[in-house]
This record gives structure tokens, C-alpha cells and sequence, in this order.
């Protein structure tokens, strides 16, 4: 047996449901099972769904305050007032004061734009902003992605007699700033039917109240989109038409900035939901965290393609010097994290003197996909002796709630259970460290430490098709809330097993259905091939895809994570490199298991365990070096370790018995007529003889004769055989050599010279007669 890297949760739907859906919309039960899983229950729901082209935008009037904020704005630009626009820095900060600002001035506004420095300034609108832009002549702030729980800046511009639009997605605190108008679908009061959008989506929305038909550019509806899926809000409703119409626009092409930056990210292919999330953003991002988002504000709001060009390739830059800090903190992170966790720390506080600040975050997720545990990571200011960091988090364990339990120790924190932000004094790293750790103790379960997949759907190897991908695939773009479906192939024996990749590092396998054959590919998966056996069945976690080369496409397996169910049985046979394997089984502290006192010398082991009746072995894996005494043997040990589930087959043997010519019976009735009629004769010139005349080997003559000896039919003295005349009957079975060899041939044939596939399966018999002898 081989565990997979994580726990396999297979998600719980309503089958009644599934089946309704599948026969009102003629789809496959597979997609059925992925809408309601998803929530989508109703036809009409999952029609729109799978055809988000039928979906129409809601009317930005219904979200509460957009009739008083769209006013003002339609106001100011009549009248010429200055208008300022606050924004964020991260990608769904910029984008939303890019889509904002290029509204305005469409409609003729005379706008600018802010964006907080991270370092200077931190999160949000700040007072040295709305005082600035009172010195700027602004009579009117409107704020994108933020300023929901700012109540200074608010306030401070009230004072100054600028009016204040706040248009934000975060969860609103109970008392809200006082402003001229609040945006905000998760007002508990907003009447608004979609409460899940990013920034970029509600400045959107203001954009479509504040603009008519003629004015409105679709090309907003790109930069929502990146700002969408950049913001990890769910996929799903009105996000689900913003994604899908804004990279249809992105890979049409696009605004000169999104299409500079398309290159950049994925060339000139199309684009889809991940590289937005994973090339695109990060680069966007790399700004803010680096130096100042105005430069990817910049990049956005460009007109020219040579500029855009140049500041994608600034942002770029600024995203591969990002990701070298990363590697580096991560390493020294790492190489804390690794002390730790030998330490059976379940939760890790990692701490380095002027870690960058802007890219802690990065290296807390890096270390949770390593180690799987809530992480902290914090920066320290040697002046200041201030830490500050950036935490993430695991299912099952709350992480805001975490460090509530530890705030004694904080100077302050904030964020949600599975995120969050916090500083304290650098004299208090230890403080903390051990009581945060007493709450992941306090918490978390040996269970949860380990991964969770969760998994839409089984599907057999026979069940996929490419027609049954494309209609999964309508279920595109995916996200949060609407994840690339997983999906688990049962155990099915392996056609093909390679690893492919300039060092080997992936996988890549064939499974057998009754009918058809999946490739699958596993990136990364490459050492998992000394794991897995050609006779095992896996069953694996994945993606499912369609590759196409040479004008055919067949379903294909992108690879999640894998298992082998059942017992492992490793051909060793005939291995060049035996000792080497040897050294890496000893390292790995497998029992080398041997029933010959010659084995160990041969293989110049120290450390090898011999057979003894009743010993008994802990753990699952052993390595069989030598052949038994018979089968009864290897019987008889396997009857008392039924837990075994991996076994390396070496069956070493010093005398090759299979391959040399067992005699038959009539060979020795031959062979004793012929001392019956010579009586006496010198045996080794005899032996030559009837090799020569029967074809026999002298081996096989040898052999008769000793059983001959041994039966007390003849006698050996000096070289020369003679007729014992009248000797007791005996049955040739009845000899102890006859006996031992043709057990030990029957052995070779059964452990050596068999099929391992027959050798796996008699292991398999002997471990289940071992099984039903327990429950007995």
C-alpha cells in the first residue's frame, strides 16, 4: 500500500437532485453532480450557468447609495469640480481606480487618482491624502477596495468640505465612516441581489450607473475581470459574467496596458482564469509589494502600446526581483520551520531581522503547502524592535480567533480565519510563539494536520470521453467557490509508468479501463516511480483535461495526488544495481528479512533479520532476500504479520536448480536397470558415458545416483558404484534429496522464475488466509 499525500474528501450531493438536472437539461449525471454541488439546483439556474452568455448584468441602481453617489458624480462633472479617486494597492485596488478613473474622464471628469504607498502610507485612505487633496483643490473622494472601516480620512475630509463616496466589498463594521454615500453590497440593509464582489466589481457597477450606453466601454469589464479573479471572490452569479465576458475581451485583445501585460504573462496564447490568478496578478501585485502600485496604476491607464510595453516589462522586472526575495525568506524560513516541526510544533511563528514586508505573505502560504500548518511570519525592525507579520492558516484551525486567544501578546492583529495581519513586540516572539502554539495544540487534531482533497465525482477509466470534458468544461472560468473540478479514478492496473522531464521530476502513466486507457500526468510525481510496483492498481486525483498532438485529442489526467490500494510487490529479481536498493531499504529502515545463514555474507550485510518460527516484525514493508526452505515457511511467517502490504522480492539463491534438468521417473528406471545388468562399475567414467548416449547432464546422473545411495540401492566406494542385490522397496518420495530437490526447483519456479504478477498474487492468498485465521 502506498498513502496518498492527502486525505481524499469525496463531496456529498443530493442524487434525487443530480438526476433531475441531468434528464431536464440533457447533460451528462457528471455535470449534473458538479452544479449541485455547486449550489445549482433549479434548470433555469444551471442553464444560465452553462450558458453565461444568456446572463444579463443586475441594475447598478438596486445597490443601496449608487442613486446618491452616481448623482454626485454626474454633478461634479457638469459643474468641473476636481474629483479624486482613492484606491488600494493590490490588483483588485488598481484596477478598480483604473476602471473608475477611465469612466470618468469618458464622461469628461476632471480626475485624478491616489493609491497608498505600503510602506509610507499602509492600507487604505489616510488623513495626509484627504489633506492633500484639499490643498489639490478636490471637492469630491470617491475610494475603490477600501475605506469601509476608515473612519479618519472620512471624517477629515467632512472638515474639510469635500465630499466623501465610499465604494468597497469588504465585511462593513457595525458603525460605518460618515460619507456622502456608501457602496457596499454586504451592507446588511443593500437590497443589492449579488453580495460577493471584488472591488473592481462594485466600481464597475458605479460605471455602468454613472456612464450611459454610448459612453460605457466593455473594456471595463477586463480590468473587473482581473481585478475578480486576482481578488479571490467566488466565481459564481455576477462575478461568473464579469470573469467570463472580461477574458473574452482579454484574449480578443484588449486596452494597450491588459494586453502588454497578456504577453508578458502567457505569450500570445489565450489566457484563462489561472493565468490571470497566477501570472497577470502577481505581476500587477509585484508593484505595490516592491516599490509603488502607481506604476501599475500607470500600465493600465495607458493609451500607448510602447509605453504599455515598457511598463509591463518595468512590472515583469519587478516581479522575478519579487520572487527572489521570496526564495530567499522562504529558504531561511524553511530551515526554521524544518527545526520546529522536529520539535512536533503544529503551528510555526518564524521570525528574520527586515524580512520584506511586502512579500511575508507569499512565504507564509509557501510554508503552509510544505508543512501543512498555521504559519506565521514575521519581520522584524531592528530600530523600532517592532515585528510585524502576516499569517495563513488551515482548515480546521481559525486563525483570527488563534490570535485572539494570544492578543495579551500583540501590540495589534486583524484579518479572518484563514488570513491575517499582526505586530508586537520583538520581546515577545517567544511569548507568543509558545502561545500560539498551545492553541493549534489545543485545536487541531492529529487528523488535521494532514491535507484535504475535496473530490466532485469518481470516474472510471471506461466512463471518460472528450465530449464528456468539453460539457465539463462549459463550467469554465474556475475559482473560488467554483474550483477546477477534481475527480477520482478508482483503482486500475497501469499500462505504461515512466517519468519524463529534463531530471526526471514528473510522472507519467497509462491506466487500464476494460475498454479504454488514460494517460495521466503527474508534474512534480517523478520519485513517486521507485514507489510504485508495474503490477500495482492506483487509483489517483485529478484534472481532467483533453491533450491534443498531431491532430488527435484523447481525455488526459492532470495529477493531484495518487495512492495504491491493496499490496505492493517489487520485482528485485534481477536488479543490476541491487546493492545499491539495498543500501536505500536500510537507510529507510526496511526489514531485511533472510531463511539462509549463507545470505548475509553474500551480500555483505550486518543488519539482516533470520527467520524464526512465531518472530513477529512491526510495520508494513519487508524485503524477502533469499528463498525459504519450502513454501510452509514463508507461509508460516506471513500467517503471523497479515498487516503487511509491501513486499521486495529478491529471492536470492547460490545454486540454480530450475534451469538444470530435474530427472523424470523414467530417467531412474532407466538408469537402475542399467545397474542392475552392470552390477559394478567405476561411476564417473560411467557418468560420461550416459551423458554422451541419453543427452542427460552429468548433474541430473549424480543426482540419481545419491538418491540411489540414499535408498540403500547402491553402494559407493573409491569411485566405484556398486548393485546392493535385494534391497529394501522405497518409493523415490521417500528419499530426502529426491524430496529437497524438487522442492527447491518447485520453489524457484513458483518465487523466481514466475510472473511477478502470480508471485503478488500468492502473497495475496497466504495474507487473507492469514486475515480470516485472526478474525477466527
Amino acid at each position: 500500500m502506498l498513502e496518498s499525500n492527502n486525505r481524499w474528501k469525496i463531496r456529498e450531493v443530493d442524487e434525487e437532485k443530480v438526476q433531475r438536472l441531468s434528464e431536464s437539461l440533457h447533460i451528462s449525471v457528471m455535470t449534473a453532480r458538479l452544479l449541485v454541488a455547486r449550489g445549482i439546483e433549479a434548470s433555469k439556474e444551471a442553464q444560465l450557468f452553462l450558458h453565461e452568455e444568456e446572463m444579463k448584468f443586475y441594475d447598478p441602481m438596486i445597490m443601496k447609495g449608487m442613486r446618491e453617489a452616481s448623482s454626485r458624480i454626474q454633478q461634479a462633472i457638469a459643474s468641473g469640480e476636481r474629483i479624486r479617486i482613492f484606491g488600494d494597492y493590490d490588483a483588485d485596488g488598481v484596477t478598480s481606480t483604473a476602471i473608475l478613473t477611465r469612466a470618468l474622464r469618458a464622461c469628461g471628469a476632471d480626475v485624478t487618482s491616489y493609491i497608498p504607498n505600503r510602506f509610507k502610507d499602509g492600507y487604505g485612505p489616510n488623513i495626509g491624502a484627504a489633506r492633500q487633496a484639499k490643498k489639490d483643490g478636490i471637492t469630491l473622494i470617491v475610494t475603490v477596495d477600501s475605506g469601509i472601516a476608515a473612519f479618519d480620512p472620512a471624517e477629515c475630509a467632512g472638515r474639510m468640505g469635500i465630499d466623501y463616496i465610499i465604494t468597497d466589498h469588504h465585511e462593513p463594521p457595525e458603525q460605518l465612516p460618515e460619507a456622502y454615500a456608501i457602496l457596499n453590497p454586504k451592507q446588511t440593509d443593500c437590497p443589492y441581489p449579488f453580495k460577493g464582489l471584488s472591488g473592481a466589481g462594485v466600481a464597475l457597477k458605479l460605471a455602468q450607473a454613472v456612464c450611459d450606453t454610448a459612453v460605457f466601454d466593455e473594456q471595463w469589464v477586463a480590468l473587473a475581470a482581473i481585478g475578480t479573479i486576482a481578488d479571490l471572490v467566488p466565481l459564481i452569479d455576477e462575478n461568473r459574467l464579469i470573469a467570463a465576458q472580461g477574458l473574452r475581451k482579454i484574449n480578443e485583445g484588449s486596452l494597450p496596458g491588459i494586453d502588454a501585460l497578456k504577453v508578458k504573462a502567457s505569450g500570445a496564447g489565450p489566457i484563462d482564469s489561472d493565468g490571470i490568478g497566477f501570472q497577470m496578478g502577481p505581476r500587477l501585485n509585484a508593484a505595490g509589494r516592491m516599490t509603488d502600485a502607481a506604476e501599475a496604476l500607470d500600465l493600465l491607464l495607458s493609451e500607448d502600446m510602447d509605453e504599455a510595453v515598457m511598463l509591463a516589462e518595468r512590472l515583469d522586472a519587478l516581479n522575478q526581483q519579487r520572487r527572489s526575495i521570496v526564495d530567499q525568506i522562504a529558504k531561511e524560513a524553511d530551515q526554521q520551520a524544518a527545526a520546529y516541526m522536529d520539535q512536533g510544533s503544529k503551528a510555526l511563528v518564524l521570525s528574520g531581522e527586515a524580512w520584506h514586508q511586502g512579500v511575508i505573505g507569499i512565504v507564509a502560504s509557501k510554508i503552509v503547502g510544505k508543512y501543512y500548518r498555521p504559519v506565521i511570519i514575521l519581520s522584524i525592525d531592528k530600530e523600532t524592535e517592532i515585528a510585524k507579520g502576516s499569517g495563513r492558516s488551515i482548515e480546521g484551525f481559525n486563525l483570527y480567533e488563534g490570535l485572539k486567544a494570544c492578543s495579551n501578546h500583540l501590540i495589534q492583529f486583524g484579518g479572518h480565519k484563514m488570513a491575517a495581519g499582526l505586530s508586537l513586540a520583538q520581546t515577545e516572539i517567544d511569548h507568543f510563539r509558545a502561545a500560539f502554539n498551545e492553541q493549534a495544540n489545543h485545536m487541531l487534531d492529529a487528523q488535521e494536520l494532514i491535507p484535504q482533497l475535496t473530490v466532485d465525482g469518481t470516474a472510471k477509466v471506461d466512463d471518460l470521453s472528450v465530449e464528456l470534458i468539453e460539457e465539463v468544461a462549459k463550467l469554465a472560468p474556475f475559482g473560488t467557490d467554483n474550483p477546477k473540478p477534481l475527480f477520482l479514478i478508482p483503482q486500475a492496473p497501469l499500462a505504461k509508468l515512466a517519468t519524463v522531464g529534463r531530471n526526471n521530476d514528473h510522472l507519467k502513466l497509462t491506466l487500464k479501463g476494460s475498454e479504454k486507457q488514460l494517460e495521466g500526468i503527474g508534474f512534480g510525481f517523478g520519485k513517486w516511480i521507485q514507489k510504485i510496483a508495474p503490477t500495482d492498481e492506483l487509483a489517483a486525483v485529478g484534472e481532467l483535461g483533453i491533450n491534443e498532438w498531431n491532430g488527435f485529442r484523447k481525455a488526459q489526467l492532470m495529477i493531484r495526488d495518487l495512492r495504491v490500494e491493496g499490496v505492493q510487490v517489487y520485482d528485485w529479481r534481477a536488479l543490476r544495481d541491487l546493492q545499491e536498493k539495498l543500501q536505500v531499504l536500510r537507510a529507510e529502515s526496511v526489514p531485511l528479512l533472510t531463511f539462509q545463514e549463507d545470505t548475509a555474507a553474500h551480500f555483505q550485510l550486518d543488519d539482516v533479520m533470520r527467520y524464526e518460527p512465531g518472530m513477529t516484525l512491526s510495520g508494513h514493508v519487508v524485503a524477502l532476500l533469499d528463498l525459504p526452505d519450502d513454501e510452509e515457511q514463508l507461509s508460516a511467517f506471513l500467517s503471523t504479520h497479515p498487516q503487511l502490504n509491501r513486499f521486495y522480492c529478491i529471492f536470492y539463491h547460490s545454486r540454480d536448480h530450475y534451469f538444470s534438468a530435474f530427472p523424470e521417473r523414467d530417467h531412474f528406471v532407466w538408469y537402475y536397470a542399467l545397474i542392475r545388468q552392470r552390477h559394478r562399475f567405476e561411476l564417473r567414467n560411467m557418468m560420461r558415458q550416459i551423458a554422451g548416449y541419453k543427452g542427460w547432464s552429468e548433474q541430473s546422473i549424480s543426482l540419481m545416483t545419491q538418491v540411489f545411495f540414499e535408498l540403500g540401492f547402491v553402494k559407493i566406494e573409491k569411485g566405484i558404484l556398486s548393485e546392493i542385490p535385494s534391497p529394501a522397496k522405497a518409493p523415490l518420495t521417500s528419499s530426502e534429496l529426491y524430496r529437497k530437490e524438487k522442492a527447491q526447483r518447485d520453489l524457484e519456479a513458483r518465487f523466481c522464475y514466475a510472473p511477478i504478477s502470480e508471485v503478488k498474487q500468492w502473497l495475496i492468498v497466504q495474507l487473507r488466509q492469514s486475515e480470516k485465521q485472526g478474525i477466527k
